[in-house]
């Protein structure tokens, strides 16, 4: 898969994951459903990190 389309995935992952999260009522303990969007959210954040890094590399030492 392409680097370019495989960043775009993620980031439209990431984008409906935060919507997600921000549509769960806020209460003050952390449900497992909360739980799992924000796993979530952190797991596609560090996909999407790990993507732009690559990208940053192989734009730089190419």
């Amino acid at each position: 898969m392409n680097s370019k389309r495989r960043a775009l995935i993620i980031c439209l992952l990431l984008s409906i994951s935060v919507s997600n999260y921000w549509r769960i009522e806020d209460t003050r303990d952390i449900s497992a459903i909360v739980f799992v969007a924000i796993f979530t959210i952190g797991a596609l954040s560090g996909l999407l990190l790990r993507e732009l890094a690559q990208a940053v590399k192989n734009k730089w030492f190419v």
